[in-house]
This record gives structure tokens, sequence and C-alpha cells, in this order.
């Protein structure tokens, strides 16, 4: 017959590996499991060490034991073979850590699929044992239909005290309370366990430590400071002399025996399940000591048949119960005796202690797994060079990816190899998963690194890795499901304790139904996409009408179903004046998570971030605490394994917070966590995907001055932040002083200190730092097909103000020619006193309109002679850029027959079409000087002697004014085979940066010239006009049809945005200049409308 080994106690303190036949025959509602792994508690290291166990039971520890079910016994109907599951190994029969075992149906539960093994190991004992103390011990009511229960019990306020909170059983405890609706729970823990326990349920925590713990318990009951009901964890002679000052004479002791009097866990010669008189004697009068024996749970037949069975599984299948971090522990003689012998792992739950230190002790001490030699980025553009950089850094070598328009990019130049995918439509190439998985295979690469967007949060990408053997860097499909949709990650935030907006998140997608739902949240309302992103699918509603309700509702719908294959939307309530706070964590295999702290992204414009500060301005240490001990919660509410971002809408009214969604990926918004703490979190998330530690307990991460990061996009914030494509003509950035982030000590925290409530530390003899993230280079496309982000700018300071100051420097200094910006934009937000302030919200702009976007001065006389002076020399014949050239623009006073000077005029205009023509009157004299007169709306303004040359084709050296000025002025022609018009697309452009500001100059065609070419954007009222180069969606009329002022004609899509065009005047349409599914370039007539003629008075 065949057998197998398992390990059990044979005499006191020894430990032996022994044979045993495998089952063969199994009774009825019995179940024959497959061991993948049996846990050991604390109690059963302490007794195997002293040998009690050999002499009270003999041989009988391992109470936990889950894997797979390999044969069921008449009777069991509801489990059968492969089934995954967890039993609460109550046969005596079995003692020690078998390999098989077979268990009656009533300890066995279902393992749900988004739960590990070795997670499921660690819950029975513990979360048995705080079920069978509060509701059978203590006699708390419950119902074995319905539990979690529907209605609140009775005196769901009176305080329960759990002595020992942070002990395993302690912390199911406060869950199940939760769950069960009590409000008023009261947990004695090292302080160190403060921020967890209130996030899963507690409402006050007391550190066992404090000397004035007894009145801090009465502080926190209130009324006579006493409590009726007590659960002692940790069964201690020093918790039962606390618990005597703060239980009320009548009252209850629930102790997790046996009781460990004088140090001695057995008493010395037996196992104590009574109070000594010893202890005893110092309780108030009729207190009612109960020793609870979990093995006795299976007599209360309510118990036997729904807890394993049918509450366990639920409760994990829903989220709503949280498995404790555990960790593998090599036990001495148990690893001598059993090294070889993979498939029964001996695991120590300990002292689960949720600050860190001893899990990453215990971790570390076995060897450090190597990163991988190969990884391949599943990405394009900045992120992909960015995570280049980590590769290079830790000697990995990296495989890009590219679609055809990608070929130059950036990202395929520095990595180690490059494979074409596809075409550019990111659905045809960086979107398909098969040809990504075919290039790791070719490769060799070991692991994907998704960056962010595109698969980043694609569950089925992360599973097809896995099944392919791949490594997908980034978290559990499991979690990418549950937080991918905006509906049930909030009923899972919710079971978890952490707040969400009021609304309704279910499948219902009627929009008559949608619509009452709303009327019952209150206008305004938000419509989005449950498995949206980035503003995508996202619809404001501020009228309570069914109208402007639909056209959001279908509008929202449309845009998420084009974005991620899904239209199922939510709807919530609008905050009126929210802040975007989001707190960055990080989790690994072996069930660490942290808080890197928190970032500030209110300030947005199309429901996108533009620009992000850490830490958030404003936030007290205890509400800073507060976010990062909800989004650590969020994180272990889904088994959280990497790099995600807990996001919140931050109610500036109140200050009340709420879970909004959870990015389960590297955030675009990363560097800016990464400058305040100096860490790599590329390497953090490396680390975690080879199996790793955390590299830094929380008490050890630092948080230091103040960073901030500006996105430049390719748009123009002067047209509703319309993105913007072309050629990067010119590009000069300031000097980086990073690449990475600069490095600071790990922080220390006191015995007992807080972790999570701390300040930003301010080092005055910081050196500003200063890092460019970019994905392109100069002659670059961007195209038309992606996001149009160029690059972020990430500044770091001693304190907030010296990091913006270093901001609108780096700002000053960005120059980019070729497609339209927000660098300008950025700069004057830079310096709104407001956001200097931090009075940020997410309708910051709207706010300060007026102040962001005031009209365009009339450039200044000097930087309108400089540009005059610029196109002269630039156009004089011979100029070859030498200082020792001849021409009338480099010698002598040159004069025409007659005696006339040689003059030159040039004539400019703004962007105002509308404005008077601008002269520049160049003439020259002695050298290198030039008299220079400017002709102007504002007068005209003269200087006279003015030396001036150009040092290279794009700087200008000169003295206006007796200053010296070096600007950069950069030439943009217009785009080829563009027929010359009145229209500033078909002139030349001239940009000047001077100053710190960006002026832009059209130099007029000549008017012969333009009279040639047809006026292609000679626009007339009622001809819409494609405003940036797009894909048309929807063309929403046809010819003959009538069209009112205001409606929505054609709908364009441009770089994953979506802009709906209307009729600004009421007529019939006469012609349509496009079709659905049409690309089409910026400026093309797409629908021409004749208005309605308005009769005559």
């Amino acid at each position: 017959m065949a057998q197998y080994t398992y390990v059990a106690t044979t005499a006191p303190g020894r430990v032996e590996a022994l044979q045993k036949d495998i089952p063969t025959e199994i009774g009825p509602d019995q179940a024959l499991i497959k061991v993948e792994y049996s846990s050991l508690t604390p109690f059963d290291l302490y007794q195997a060490d002293s040998g009690f166990y050999v002499q009270q039971y003999p041989g009988q520890f391992g109470l936990n034991a889950s894997g797979t079910v390999s044969k069921v016994g008449d009777g069991v109907n509801d489990l059968k073979e492969g089934d995954r599951v967890v039993a609460f190994s109550y046969n005596p029969v079995y003692k020690g850590m078998h390999e098989y075992t077979v268990q009656p149906r009533s300890v066995i539960a279902k393992v749900p699929a988004n739960l590990s093994l070795e997670e499921a190991v660690t819950i029975p004992d513990n979360l048995v044992t705080s079920f069978y103390t509060l509701f059978n011990q203590l006699s708390l009511p419950w119902r074995e239909d319905e539990f979690p229960p529907k209605e609140t019990p009775p005196n769901a306020n009176r305080p329960i005290l759990i002595y020992g909170a942070g002990a395993t059983s302690g912390q199911y405890a406060i869950q199940l309370l939760k769950l069960a609706k009590y409000t008023n729970i009261i947990a004695v823990a090292s302080s160190k366990h403060t921020e967890y326990l209130k996030s899963i349920g507690a409402g006050h925590v007391v550190d066992y430590r404090s000397p004035s713990l007894v009145d801090d318990v009465a502080k926190a009951v209130g009324g006579d400071g006493k409590v009726e009901l007590v659960v002692d964890c940790v069964s201690l002679d020093e918790s039962f002399e606390a618990i005597a000052k703060v239980i009320r004479p009548g009252g209850k002791l629930s102790f997790l025996g046996p009781l460990k009097h004088k140090g001695d866990l057995t008493g010395g010669s037996e196992m104590l399940f009574e109070a000594p008189p010893v202890l005893a004697n110092q309780f108030p009068k009729d207190v009612e000591f109960i020793a609870v024996r979990t093995f006795l749970y299976q007599q209360d037949e309510r118990l036997a048949n729904t807890l394993m069975p049918v509450i366990v599984p639920r409760l994990l299948e829903q989220g709503l119960i949280k498995p404790n971090a555990i960790a593998m522990h090599d036990k001495g003689r148990f690893l001598e005796l059993f090294n070889e012998k993979p498939r029964v792992l001996p695991l120590s739950m300990g002292s689960r202690n949720y600050a860190t230190e001893s899990r990453v002790a215990s971790a570390s001490a076995s060897p450090r797994k190597p990163h991988f030699d190969k990884i391949l980025i599943a990405n394009r553009g900045e992120i992909a060079c960015r995570v280049i950089r980590t590769a290079r850094k830790l000697g990995i070598k990296t495989v890009a990816v590219y679609s055809d328009v990608d070929k130059d990019s950036l990202h395929v130049k520095l990595a180690d190899e490059a494979y074409n995918i596809g075409p550019a439509p990111s659905a045809e190439s960086y979107l398909r998963m098969d040809k990504i998985i075919q290039v790791c295979h070719q490769s060799g690469a070991q692991a994907v690194h998704p960056g962010y967007g595109f698969l980043s949060e694609n569950a089925k990408f992360a599973e097809q890795l896995a099944a392919e053997g791949i490594v997908f860097i980034g978290p559990p499909a499991s979690a990418i499901i549950s937080m991918g949709s905006k509906s049930e990650s909030k009923n899972i935030m919710s079971s978890a304790g952490v707040p969400c907006v009021p609304g309704y998140h279910g499948d219902k997608q009627d929009p008559d139904f949608l619509f009452q739902e709303a009327q019952k949240i209150g206008f305004p309302v938000l419509i989005k996409a449950i498995h949206g992103g980035g503003g995508k699918g996202m619809r404001t509603v501020l009228e309570p009408t069914r109208e402007a309700f639909e056209e959001g509702l279908l509008s929202a719908k449309r845009e998420s179903l084009k974005s991620f294959g899904n239209d199922t939307v939510l709807v919530e309530k609008y905050i009126q004046r929210p802040r975007h706070v989001e707190v960055q964590v990080f989790a690994d295999t072996l069930g660490n998570v942290v808080s890197l702290w928190e970032r500030d992204c209110s300030v947005q414009r199309r429901n996108q971030k533009i620009i992000e500060e850490a830490p958030a301005p404003g936030l007290s240490p205890e509400l800073r605490a507060d976010l990062s001990a909800k989004a650590i919660a969020a994180a272990r509410a889904v088994n959280y394994v990497g790099a995600g971002t807990v996001e919140f809408i931050f109610d500036n009214d109140t200050q009340d917070f709420y879970f909004m969604e959870m990015n389960t990926r590297l955030q675009v918004e990363h560097p800016v966590t990464e400058m305040i703490t100096g860490l790599d979190l590329v390497e953090w998330q490396l680390e975690v995907a080879a199996g790793n530690p955390l590299p830094l307990s929380q008490s050890s991460i630092p948080l230091v001055g103040h960073a901030f990061e500006a996105r430049i996009y390719a748009e123009n914030p002067r047209n509703n932040f319309l993105p913007d494509s072309g050629n990067l003509l010119y590009l000069s950035t300031p000097p980086p002083t990073h690449v990475f982030a600069p490095t600071f000590p790990s922080r220390t925290a006191e015995d007992g200190a807080s972790l999570l409530a701390i300040q930003p530390s301010i080092d005055p003899s910081l050196k500003p730092a200063l890092r460019i993230e970019q994905g392109f280079t100069q002659g670059a496309q961007i195209g038309v097909f992606y996001d149009p982000m160029i690059a972020k700018v990430v500044v770091h300071g001693s304190d907030r103000t010296e990091a913006l100051r270093m901001l609108r420097k780096a700002l000053d200094d960005y120059h980019v020619v070729g497609v339209s910006t927000n660098v300008e934009f950025l700069r004057t937000l830079a310096g709104n006193s407001a956001f200097i302030e931090g009075d940020v919200e997410t309708g910051f702009i709207p706010k300060h309109f007026q102040e962001l976007f005031p009209p365009l001065p009339e450039p200044s006389p000097e930087v309108l002679a400089q540009v005059g002076l610029f196109v002269a020399l630039r156009d004089a014949e011979g100029h070859h850029l030498r200082s020792n050239q001849t021409s009338p623009w480099s010698t002598l006073a040159s004069r025409r027959f007659g005696g006339d000077k040689y003059r030159r005029t040039i004539t400019l205009q703004t962007d105002d079409a509308a404005e008077t023509p601008i002269t520049v009157e160049i003439s020259p004299v002695e050298g290198h000087k030039f008299d220079v007169v400017v002709n102007a709306p504002s007068g005209k303004h003269t200087f006279s002697s003015v030396p001036a040359q150009l040092v290279d084709s794009t700087t200008l050296s000169s003295q206006i004014g007796g200053r010296f000025v070096r600007p950069t002025i950069v030439s943009q022609p217009p785009p080829p085979g563009l027929p010359a018009s009145q229209s500033h697309n078909s002139m030349e452009r001239v940009h000047i940066f001077s100053d710190g500001q960006k002026t832009s100059l059209v130099i007029p065609s000549p008017k012969w010239l333009q009279s040639l070419g047809s006026d292609v954007l000679n626009a007339h009222k009622g001809g819409l006009r494609a405003p940036m180069p797009s894909l048309v969606v929807e063309v929403r009329v046809k010819p003959g049809d009538r069209v009112e002022k205001g409606q929505a004609v054609v709908v364009l899509e441009s770089m994953k945005t979506e802009t709906v065009l209307r009729s600004d005047v009421s007529g019939i349409v006469k012609a349509v200049g496009c079709k659905n599914g049409e690309m089409v370039e910026e400026g093309r007539e797409l629908v021409d409308i004749e208005p309605e003629e308005v009769a005559a008075d």
C-alpha cells in the first residue's frame, strides 16, 4: 500500500518523520484531503518544544491543513475531487503534520479562486476560535442563515474589549464584530498595530504598555468606564491584572486557554482552564471566567453545520474577511527532519506584526532571490524608457516592442532588443496579447513589465502570461479584477471599512432606472465607467433633467465601450469642492503592505491630472495616518501584490475622504513619491515580482521634503486643452541633476511611535533636484494614435516653497516647437497665488480660469525687435552663421543708389488675426550694429545701434536698452503641401523664448502668394472644421438635415480623447465632408451648414 511521510512528536522535545499508509477508505460525511500546507500556531510550537503535548495529547499538532479534495464519502454532495479546501484538523486520530488527512465535512471550507492555499491555511484555527468565542462563549446573537446580519443587533453600541488585539485571533475578532454591526470595539495592543486595527473596525486602540491604560480604556468606554464583555487573546498574568481594573461586576471574560500563568504555558504540570485564586481575587464580584476550548466548538450543532461549510467560504468569497499575513519559518529540528519533503511545509503564524519588521526579518533569513535576466516592456514612450533605465542599473537586459509608427522611438533605441508587433492602432499592436507573448518566447524574456495604460490592468493578460510561465510584474489577476470594476471595488472597500461616496454601483443599466437612481442620490452626479481610468468614460451632470442626464450617460457609455470594451457605468454623488488625494501602496508575496505616503493630484483638465505633488499640502499627521491606514486596508482586502495606488476623493468642505478607485499598476506620477522617499519604485516592483520581501518596513520609509511633477502634453490649453500632433521640431530641456531620485537615510521610529502619523522632514542643507522623464527627442513625431504626453518635469526641494520655485525655473527653461504644448500654462499655474498657498481642488482650473488664461499681452517692443533682427540676419544672403561674414547686415552702413540706407521691413502678426500688423524696420549701421524701429499697436519704438549676431541657428546675441540678451528663437515653417492662405496655419511661425516666456508670432505670406492658393481654412459661419488631426467617430447629420444651434453634429477622437463638435448656427446641412472611421487632418471642413435667414424687422 502506498505510504507518505508525516511529522509528529514521539517524546518530550523530540520530533520525527514517520511513515503512514495513504487512506483508501473513508466514512460517510467525510473527505480525504491531499495536504499542500499545514500551519502551526505559537501554542503548538510551545508545546512541541516543551514536550507537553507528548504527555497530555501525544503528537497532536498542525491544527490547520489546506489542499485539494482527493475523495469524498457518502453524503458529501457539495465537494468533489480537485476542489481547493482548507480544514480545521479536528479529528484527533490524525496527530502530527500529514500529507493526507480524512476530515468530517463540518470542518472543511472551500477556498475561493482569489485566495492561495498558503494564505488559506492560516484561517481556520484563529477564525473559528474568534467566532466561537464571540457567538457561543459570550452568547452574542447570530443567525446561521444570515451572517453577516442585515439588521443591527440589540445593544450594538455596548463596549466590547479585545485584549491582545494584535494577535491573529484578536484581529479576526475585530473583523467579525464589525461584520456583526457592533460599533464600540476597543482594542488593547501594541501601538504599532494601531493604524491597521482601526482600518479593520476598532473604534479605539490603547497601547498595552501605556501607564494610563485604565484611564484610556475608561475614556473610550464612556459612562462609568467599565466594560461588560472582554476577550483576552494572550491569556497572561499581566493581561488578567489589567482587565481586572476595567471589567465591571458581573461581566464576562473569555480567555483563549490554556492560561499561561507565571510565564509557563502549561502552569508547570497541568493546562489551566480556570483562573487561579491569586488572579481571580483581583476581579470585581461575580465576574464570569470562560476558558475557550476551540476544539469543543463542534458540540454546537449550529456552528458545526454552518461555520466552516457555509459561513467561512462566504466571507472569503465576498472579501469580508482578510487572511492574516504569514511567513515561512525554519523551525530548527522541523526543517532538519523534513527539509527534503516539500509537500508538507511547516508554517508558523507567529504573533503577526503589521508593523512589518518581524516579517521582513524572518523572510530575510532565506536567501534573496535574484532578479530576472531579461524582461519585456509591453509599452512605449516615457514609461518604457523609465523601466529600461532601472533595468540597466540592475544589469537586466530589456526587450522593447513597437508599432509601425514607433520604429524610431527612443524606447526602441534604448532597449537591448526590439520587435515590431503591428500597425499604429493600439488594438493592432500594444493591445495584442498574443504578439507580446510570442515576443517573450522569441526573445527569452522571463517577465513582462506592463507600464501604465494598454495592458497594465488587464487580468486576462496576467493570466495568460502565468499560463505561459512568464512573470507579470504587477498584482495578481484576482486583484486586478476586483479593483478593475468600480462597482465591485466599492463593495469590497465598504466591507473593508474604507469609506465610499454614496451612489449606485449595480449592474442594472437601463437609462430610466439610472436616472431614477441619480434623482435619489441628488444632483449633481458623476457618471463613471466601471472599468474606466484616466478620465475616460466619465461625465458630470449638473442639471437635474432627463435630457442632460441621458446625454452624459450616452457619451460616457460610448467612450467607455471604445476605451475599455465595456460600457457599464456607475452613478455617484458629485462632490462640489473635491481634492484628489491618493496613497502609494506596495505589497509583497509575504503579506507585507506599506504606505509610501500620499500625493495630491487635484489640478486636472478634461478629468486628467496635469500636475501632482507629494506630500499633499495641508494634511495633519493624523489625517495622513488615516489615509494610509485605509489604503493599506484596501490593498489587504484584495490580497494585493506590487505597486498600487488607492485614490480618494477628499472633500475640502468637510475634510472627509472617500474611496474612488485603486489603480493596480505603477502610476504616471510615481516619480514624486520616489523623490520624497529616495526610492526606485520600478526596482521595488522587480524585487517583489522576483519573490523577495519589500526592501523597507513601514517604520523605515523616509518622508523628506516636497516634490512636484508637471506633465508636458502636446495640447492647446487655450482651445479647451485639445490634443495636438506633429513633429518635435525643436526640443530643449533644463539639464537634470538626477536620473533617479536622490537617496535619503532610512527613517527610524521610536518604539511605540506611530508608523503613519508623521510630518515630512525638512533639511535646509538638501540640494534641489530635477529629473526629466521623457520618451521623445527632438525630431520625434507626436501622432494621433496614443496619449499626447511628451515628458514629465519632476523637482524636489527641502520644502514646498523651494520645490515650487524649482518647478517654475524648470518650466521656464523647457522649450518646445512643432506642436502646441501646455508648458506656458503650467508655468502660469505654478505662479498662481492660490496654487502657491496650496488651496487646490479638482475644479481649480475653471475656478481660476481668468487668472490662468489672461488676455494675451502685446509682445514687448524688445521682443519684437529681437525677432526682427533674427529674421533679417537669418535671411541675409550668404549668411552662414560665421562672425566674419560679409553682407549688408554685417558690414558698414551700406547704401543703395541715391544714398538711401539698405533697410529691411519685417511684418509680424500675433495669433489674433484681427490685430493690426506689426512691422519691424531693420537698418544696418556700423559693424554688427543695427537701428531698429518697431511699429506696434502700442506705438512706435526705436532702438539705435543695437549690436546683434546669430550665434547659431536658434540663438541670437544682442544688447537692447542697455541689457544683454541671448534668447532662443526657432522658426517653424508651414506644413509642406499646404496652400498659402490667410490662415496662420499656412504661414511661417517664429517662436522666441526670452525671460521665461514663450512668444509666438506669424510672418504673413505675401498677398500675391495667398491669392494663388485656396483658402482651406477660410471658415464661414456655419462651417465646422476639424480642430486637430482626428478620427471621425460618428457623423450625426446628412445633407438636407435641419440642425439647431448647439446641436451635436460630429464626434471626433484624438489621442484617446473624444470631442463633440456642435453647430454654432441653426440652419440646413449643405454638405458633409467626412465619414465614420475616417482620419481627417486639422482644418478640414467636416460639415457645411447654411444659416437660416433672419427675417427683417
